[in-house]
């Protein structure tokens, strides 16, 4: 893969010595106060992430005693299975037009009342069409929750805890994914899937109130003209008027400076962009999906009987949930870069050990952990917080879009070639990813700006003065 000469790495300090008729002035980020609001905002919408996780994990559970009672064939567990993720696709595409005229919160309320909805359907599905549909109407909620909840989380959140309240989505996600093989095994003795598919329901009231009782998006409401809203709900989520009045500004200036639609993604946002969709191809193809779908039978390798398919996801679980749990709390402190490069080189080293030893008992499921470990401290989380974070705002909602339903389409084609590449070539597929992942380790430490400690003003900054500059990396703990 080619990587164009203009994507160079410059010290995001240098947006910081710039005129105020240019860009947001600098400031430090590390005194502002953080009010409490803004966490039970961000614990609310990080809900959107727990449905995804559940929804995308109940059907583990549940798919073996709908193939029982349904009689199931190969090819309709299949479809029933990917309806979820085919469904997420046409929302991208629908909620990204939407957002031109509706807010991130008001998108997401649609979704929560799409989780509601179809968590019941599929409760109460009888016959495996109906499932099926129901769960392409999942998807649709799907969609809109990866893209917005993002996207509203980094837009509220205060500069000093942006990755911390940002990453509550992948830790969301995860323990949903946790939550869900945990129902599914209670309920696997009483045979009730109708249970494990719709205890769905409860977690997406939990959400669409929520986000009835939070604000809108400040950005947003600036990009439609309406500054006094904004403001008053700035001064409602930062911790002096001053603060708030100083955030105003710096967007105001900046979005003046941004092209818009779908020209921006080719101008201001063309580098970015560039970044994010080398940066997504990494994510799904070093292998995280293939460790999830490989573990079992690891597992089952290892002489652990017929619960070898439950310790594996447990296992698989738990260390995302842990991994990411982690990482929230240093991803401001340590930085973006750091931990993308501690994740990759984690995820190669462990990747060669299942290349070298695939079937040598407990070393190779405490390779799956590492492995597993290595991508929720790292990949997992800071790829879903750098994709609001460096998208200008005029941009942001169309070109996470357009990231995320790339990310879609390579999970669909991974999930589908990976068993085809195991079947052919067997362990080799392994070394591949190590492959994969070690040139992931040089984009990430060569090519990806670090963040850390700077407003989304101050990103976008970065982008528009960068030239073709190439100083020194710049450390995720400098300051203005």
């Amino acid at each position: 893969m080619i990587i164009p000469t203009t994507l160079v790495r410059i010290r995001i300090d240098d947006v910081t010595n710039r005129t105020a008729t240019d860009t947001p002035q600098g400031r430090n980020h590390d005194t502002e106060p953080i009010p409490r609001k803004i966490i039970l905002i961000a614990v609310l919408a990080g809900f959107s992430g727990l449905l995804y996780g559940y929804d995308s994990g109940a059907i583990s559970g549940a798919l073996p005693l709908l193939t029982e009672q349904m009689g199931l064939n190969a090819s309709q567990q299949g479809l029933i299975t990917s309806l979820l993720l085919w469904g997420a696709l046409p929302s991208i595409i629908g909620a990204t037009l939407a957002a031109r005229r509706f807010d991130r919160r008001h998108l997401l309320i649609v979704a929560a009342v799409i989780f509601f909805i179809g968590s019941l359907a599929c409760a109460f599905a009888p016959t495996p069409e109906v499932l099926g549909i129901a769960r392409f109407f999942l998807g649709l909620g799907v969609g809109i929750a990866n893209m917005f909840g993002l996207i509203y989380l980094s837009e509220l959140s205060p500069t000093r805890i942006r990755g911390l309240l940002t990453g509550l989505y992948q830790l969301a996600v995860n323990f949903g994914i946790l939550a869900a093989y945990i129902v599914g095994d209670a309920f696997q003795a009483s045979g009730l899937w109708q249970w494990i598919l719709g205890i769905g329901a409860i977690p997406a009231a939990v959400f669409f109130v929520g986000m009835l009782l939070s604000p809108a998006s400040p950005r947003w409401l600036i990009t439609r003209g309406r500054d006094d809203d904004a403001l008053r709900v700035l001064d409602s989520l930062r911790g002096t008027t001053e603060i708030a009045r100083l955030e105003f500004d710096d967007i105001k200036s900046s979005l003046a400076q941004q092209d818009h639609g779908l020209r921006g993604l080719t101008t201001s946002a063309r580098r970015p962009m560039i970044v994010l969709l080398i940066l997504t191809f990494f994510q799904v193809f070093t292998g995280i999906n293939a460790v999830v779908y490989y573990a079992p039978i690891i597992f089952a390798q290892s002489g652990m009987g017929d619960r070898a398919g439950s310790y594996a996801n447990y296992g698989v679980g738990l260390a995302l949930v842990i991994s990411t749990a982690i990482a929230l709390p240093i991803i401001d402190r340590l930085g973006r870069v750091r931990l993308l490069a501690l994740s990759m080189a984690g995820q190669t080293v462990t990747m060669l050990v299942l290349w070298l030893l695939p079937d040598a008992g407990w070393i190779s499921i405490a390779a799956v952990f590492a492995y597993t470990f290595a991508f929720g401290i790292g990949m997992g989380p800071v790829f879903w917080l750098l994709v609001p974070e460096v998208l200008p705002l005029s941009v942001r909602a169309i070109g996470t879009g357009v990231v995320t339903f790339v990310q879609y389409l390579f999970n669909a084609t991974f999930a589908w070639a990976f068993p085809v590449a195991l079947d052919a070539i067997g362990p080799l597929v392994f070394l591949l990813f190590a492959l994969l992942s070690a040139a992931a380790l040089w984009f990430v430490l060569t090519r990806i700006p670090e963040t850390s400690g700077r407003s989304l003003e101050e990103i976008e900054a970065y982008w528009r003065t960068t030239g073709s500059r190439s100083p020194a990396p710049a450390s995720a703990t400098e300051k203005n």
